[in-house]
């Protein structure tokens, strides 16, 4: 059979210079499918979108597709195969076991996040493919946990939607006719010392990247470097700056705190460190029945967010009156910070923060969120040396990342390209024409500069106006180094290959500069010159230095804080009905817009809201009366002449007359997850109004967008699935958990008595420390390959998520909880019951019970009649409706291979991982031991950061998970059912202020 291929596929000898131009661009163990491909033959893209529809989208990038494609008369494929191990060397975790067989996975140490604020991951691989990500215990900013976009990156690794190919005006390129034309460009900056070349990244958190800007602007003493990042802490250093004179990072201690004040703070999601800062948060607030103690959190902000969630007491404040608020502590603190005195309600709010925190020398914090103006900083400066919280409760360190601050950093640029002094441009890992502000035109001043290279994972908003496009390499395909909040520096080793020749930044700069060759991993050993023992150290705890010393407790300036906070604005006027603040926030599941391809993260529910798919624009519910609108209605936001259109959701606890609005949404050029998903809200930010935009005006336009939320009813109706009561009242009762409500037993039952042998899973969940970040959600659709299934399933109810974290309004002071209360989160997984309701009704028996009492599912037995999801009271079942796998090729590479991928028509749910539960089975059985306690973690219990989370053996009456059970606050989720079920929970308890309890105090504002 004759080789398939284009009609015109001939090659005239003028072409092979092309062909032998393109080979001499590639690198490493390159494949192509066709001569014809590899050097672009016109009509080879149509032939084959007409013979291999499927195909072509994918077409130089994977061996067996062109296997398909071609036959074996093809003997080259084309792009980058499938990835492969590294070249160089790299070393498992030093705590990994022994794998008993190629195909047992090993894991990595490694580091993820965004530049600046690293986390040290543990990566899972089977036979060198990225599956899993887990905490690194060795690592201070992870202390074994993650956070949700840390798990999204496997998925990100293997998007199909990747740069793939290195592109010039759009169109497949070659690599030496990029390092041709940036030479024609460097011999004309030689001569002006590099004036006219610009690059523009993120804040650089990379000790080898910063290493070779430096060696650029050693090279080019004119060159400008530029640093951007849409949602940054420029506010926080000025205020440093300030108090102290010079910018510095503060690094709160919560776990050492007794009282505490956020005032627009998010300390548990949004600030720096924050996988560390809520395991602190949470061993503050861990209660310990002997002796009951637990810190107090008071929180005033605008909008809702997690930290307030989990607040004592919340205020809901405008944004401008959080600094007055402060300027009331500070007064009852005896500092003397001028202003006039906040109306009652808030004066007596402020006047018992204040008494609390005076109470506490030594173990008092207040934090500032990074939204509000220097002078509010500065005066947190003042008012936690004054509580002696210097070298205790808050530290003080250089900045990790240098440069000036980025809106500065961005401006300069702004003003270059707008008096035409740009030639070069060198955009790295951003995506400005998206996020810049609005005000700025960066889309129309960077397509007018003559010589334009952008370096991104996606063909995104920016590469398309770039005149040149280089697909980039992932973290975890790449060798690099990373800090931490802290300062921690860790080595980033590959797990694989690059997929598609990426680059990285540090590699293609001195790629540009004539060392083409040059390979990550030496650069990054030369950076860090360790000898091959220690190296080999660093590469196994993934930590190649320790964070530095905090500095001694600074002096502060009070003379210059006084001079600059006499110039602070007053609170705006109270909005009438067409103005009001405009707040934006990044958003909880996208951040800023650069995880919008991401599905998971598109379909993790939004803790405030439970939205999917939607970042919507909060109301607070008097706002929205005032308009008649209902949830999910569109409205215009207006803003200096600038426009969004996007859905309404009222939100209890939203200051009034203030809108929020969350960054990430409504891309256009992310991929086909992300591509006009969502609001544009970069369309309305101005650099003027970054943080909040001041009599912005809201109409409705009567049309209505279907969302799609997992949560539809946040009532308890009296039945209390979360059981809350103060401290006070357990330390006076401890039996008040149990006082009023239903009893946990026994029942009289018709189900058979099982009865526990030497293992009895069960695990407990202490809603004490859950603060409803939902990354035991992403661990869990990481670890079990749970599909994502689109907004227009997940509005029919048929997300597929195992463990769902459920948000309530506490009863109790319902209505405060319109006003500001604290909100309420329960994760509910499958409860494992020992009198199963699914069980007894399953024609086929395909759910069932095993020997250690799981409930488990046997999915080629399930003939999908989901009358097992009809009994559950507890509705944790999931029923594939369609084939809701995704069967693009890449994507199973990051599929986990103990687990079987179902189709259409059968139910699936929580199994507590048995397939980690086998796995310390068969080591224990090897070795002739018992299973220790806390040797099975499930995938929910690892990644969680608070360690709310406990799984173990019931019938081990010294176990964790057993001793969680036999609790005070322990309590069965509808025990008046008699189902028995092996899932508990600790109950939520508050740690209120007395004076407040007894006053009307929270009452927003």
């Amino acid at each position: 059979m004759p080789p398939l291929k284009p009609a015109d596929a001939s090659l005239p000898d003028a072409r092979f210079e092309r062909l032998r131009a393109a080979l001499a661009g590639t690198r490493g163990a390159e494949r192509w499918a066709a001569l014809d491909q590899l050097v672009a033959a016109p009509g080879f893209e149509d032939w084959l979108r007409r013979e291999h529809p499927r195909l072509a989208a994918a077409a130089a990038l994977h061996r067996r597709d062109f296997l398909r494609l071609a036959g074996a008369s093809l003997a080259l494929a084309g792009v980058a195969g499938c990835g492969g191990p590294p070249a160089e060397e790299i070393v498992p975790w030093q705590r990994a076991p022994e794998a008993r067989r190629d195909d047992d996975p090993r894991f990595y140490a490694t580091a993820l996040g965004m530049e600046g604020d690293a986390l040290g991951v543990l990566v899972e691989s089977h036979q060198g493919r990225p599956t899993k990500v887990e905490g690194n215990p060795d690592h201070p900013a992870s202390l074994g946990a993650t956070d949700t976009f840390a798990q999204a990156a496997v998925l990100e690794v293997w998007d199909p939607d990747r740069s793939r190919a290195l592109l010039r005006d759009g169109n497949v390129a070659d690599w030496n006719v990029l390092l041709a034309e940036f030479a024609q460009r460097a011999a004309g900056w030689d001569r002006v010392g590099g004036r006219g070349l610009h690059v523009l990244t993120p804040p650089v958190g990379s000790p080898t990247l910063a290493a070779e800007l430096e060696r650029l602007r050693t090279r080019w003493p004119q060159a400008r470097h530029h640093a951007w990042e849409p949602w940054h802490r420029d506010q926080a250093l000025a205020g440093a700056a300030l108090a102290f004179g010079r910018p510095l990072e503060a690094r709160p201690h919560l776990e050492r705190a007794r009282v505490v004040l956020a005032l627009d703070a998010d300390p548990l999601a949004r600030a720096p460190g924050h996988v560390r800062l809520a395991r602190g948060f949470a061993d503050g607030r861990r209660v310990d029945s002997e002796a009951p103690r637990m810190s107090r959190l008071y929180v005033a902000e605008p909008t809702p967010s997690l930290t307030g969630a989990n607040a004592d007491h919340r205020l809901a404040l405008a944004h401008d009156a959080i600094g007055p608020l402060l300027r009331a502590v500070a007064a009852r603190l005896g500092i003397d910070a001028g202003g006039s005195a906040p109306e009652p309600a808030r004066d007596a709010w402020a006047g018992a923060a204040a008494e609390d925190l005076a109470a506490a020398p030594g173990e008092a914090l207040v934090l500032v969120g990074e939204t509000q103006p220097p002078w509010v900083h500065a005066l947190a400066a003042l008012v936690n040396e004054r509580l002696q919280a210097f070298g205790r409760t808050l530290d003080w360190i250089e900045p990790v990342r240098g440069g000036e601050p980025a809106a500065d950093s961005l401006d300069a640029l702004l003003a270059a390209m707008a008096g035409n002094e740009v030639d070069g441009l060198l955009v790295l890992g951003a995506n400005p024409v998206y996020d810049a502000p609005a005000d700025g035109d960066f889309a129309r001043l960077f397509a007018s500069v003559a010589f334009s290279l952008h370096l991104g994972l996606h063909v995104d908003e920016t590469a398309r106006l770039a005149r040149w496009h280089v697909p980039q390499a992932h973290a975890l395909e790449s060798w690099g180094d990373a800090l931490a909040a802290d300062g921690t520096a860790s080595i980033v080793q590959p797990l694989m290959a690059p997929l598609y020749d990426g680059r990285t930044a540090a590699a293609l700069l001195a790629a540009l500069q004539g060392e083409p060759d040059a390979a990550d991993h030496a650069r990054v050993r030369a950076r860090w010159p360790l000898d091959d023992a220690a190296w080999h150290a660093a590469l196994q705890r993934g930590v190649v230095r320790a964070a530095p010393a905090p500095l001694p407790p600074p002096a502060l300036d009070e003379s210059a804080w006084r001079a600059t906070a006499t110039r602070n604005p007053t609170p705006s006027p109270a909005a009438g009905r067409d103005g009001v603040d405009l707040v934006f926030r990044p958003d909880p599941t996208l951040w800023d817009g650069r995880h919008a391809n991401n599905g998971w993260l598109q379909e993790l529910p939004r803790p405030q809201t439970t939205l999917t798919w939607e970042n919507a624009f909060w109301l607070p519910p008097e706002l929205a009366a005032v308009h008649g609108l209902r949830n999910g209605d569109e409205v215009a936001i207006e803003v200096d002449g600038r426009t969004a259109l996007g859905a309404a959701w009222i939100v209890p606890g939203q200051a009034p007359a203030t809108v929020t609005a969350f960054l990430g949404g409504g891309r256009r050029h992310a991929g086909r997850i992300g591509d006009g998903v969502g609001t544009d809200a970069y369309a309305i930010r101005t650099r003027a109004g970054a943080f909040v935009a001041r009599g912005a005006r809201l109409r409705p336009t009567g049309r209505h967008r279907a969302l799609a939320p997992t949560q539809l009813e946040q009532d308890m109706h009296g039945r209390e699935p979360v059981r809350t009561e103060t401290l006070a009242a357990l330390v006076a009762d401890a039996k008040a958990f149990d006082r009023g409500r239903h009893r946990d037993g026994p029942f009289p039952s018709l189900y058979p008595q099982r009865p526990r042998g030497g293992i009895a899973w069960g695990m407990s969940i202490d809603l004490n420390a859950c603060i409803g970040c939902g990354a035991c959600t992403l661990a869990c659709q990481a670890e079990n390959n749970i599909p994502v299934v689109g907004a227009d399933e997940v509005r029919k109810g048929r997300e597929m998520h195992w463990i769902r974290v459920d948000r309530y309004l506490p009863e109790a002071h319902h209505a405060a909880a319109l006003d500001g209360a604290a909100a309420l989160h329960q994760p509910v997984p499958c409860m494992h019951c020992e009198h199963a309701p699914c069980e007894l009704v399953c024609p086929v028996g395909a759910a069932m019970h095993d020997a250690d009492g799981l409930n488990v599912q046997v999915y080629n037995r399930c003939v999908g009649t989901r009358f097992c999801s009809n009994n559950c009271p507890y509705k944790v079942r999931r029923f594939n409706f369609l084939q809701y796998t995704d069967d693009a090729e890449s994507l199973a590479g990051q599929r986990n291979p103990s687990v079987t991928v179902r189709g259409r028509g059968v139910m699936e749910k929580c199994t507590f991982c048995i397939q980690r539960i086998r796995v310390a089975e068969i080591d224990a059985h090897n070795a002739g031991r018992a299973i220790a306690d806390g040797e099975v973690r499930t995938a929910c219990e690892a990644v969680c950061p608070t360690r709310a989370i406990v799984f173990g053996n019931l019938a081990d009456a010294d176990s964790e998970v057993a001793r969680s059970k036999r609790d005070p606050r322990h309590y069965d989720l509808l025990a008046e059912l008699n189902t028995r079920p092996r899932t508990g929970y600790l109950g939520r308890l508050r740690n209120p202020n007395p004076r407040l309890e007894r006053g009307d105090a929270e009452d927003g504002a």
